[in-house]
């Protein structure tokens, strides 16, 4: 992963907004947990335990096992098109 797919990787995770806020910026400390979750490279069922781990915390509500599986599968997508 390499500065591009991070600067990517932000804006896919915000322009997600999960959570249906008006002003997306409000999950913004979400998506940077988000990317730190993606960056340790855990197993995909841990991965989504975990961001919908971090949206409960915070919101008391979380994207479905779904949803997180398909933005996960973007991300994987967005790798392979920002690998050198």
């Amino acid at each position: 992963m390499n500065a591009a797919f991070n600067i990517e990787l932000y804006k896919l995770l915000a322009s997600w907004n999960p959570m249906h806020f008006e002003d997306a910026t409000m999950g913004d400390q979400e998506v940077f947990d988000c990317m730190d979750v993606i960056h340790q490279k855990k197993d995909r069922d841990e991965t989504i335990r975990a961001i919908q781990s971090i949206y409960s915390y915070s919101f008391d509500a979380a994207p479905s096992a779904e949803e997180v599986e398909a933005i996960l599968s973007r991300v994987d997508q967005l790798n392979q098109t920002c690998e050198l």
